[in-house]
């Protein structure tokens, strides 16, 4: 119990000390490393201790699909603050949707997309005013 007491307290101190650092694509990251940590934390620990109860309560509030990992991170970036994009997903094809300022906005969120962990394709149906 002490070593996932222990654990805790380190991911919490290193959300705390880094989490004002965090970009977008450091989400994604961030996850990966998480999973690696769940890991080798159930292997170090007694067979008879199960985290696998806490540790799907903590993954079903991750995105899974990709649409949702596009849609939470393109939410989360400072640079689209007042945009709405609509994100849909069929398997790996993510299709972005919406109305952007101007085209380094629009290349901006396709590439924040492509840059996605699970996404293969992004189909840009973003829409720029006439300038």
């Amino acid at each position: 119990m002490r070593h996932i007491i222990a654990g805790l307290i380190l991911l919490a101190l290193f959300v705390v000390l880094v989490g004002s650092r965090f970009q977008a694509a450091d989400g994604d990251k961030l996850r990966a490393v998480s999973q690696l940590v769940v890991a080798k934390l159930q292997k170090s620990l007694p067979p008879t201790l199960n985290l696998r109860a806490p540790v799907a309560v903590i993954c079903q509030e991750l995105p899974q699909q990709p649409a949702e990992a596009v849609r939470a991170r393109l939410a989360s970036d400072q640079r689209f603050v007042g945009i709405v994009f609509a994100v849909t997903a069929e398997g790996s094809v993510v299709t972005l949707r919406g109305i952007v300022p101007d085209t380094a906005t629009r290349h901006l969120a396709v590439s924040v997309a492509q840059n996605t962990i699970g996404v293969e394709h992004v189909i840009d149906e973003l829409a720029v005013p006439a300038e």
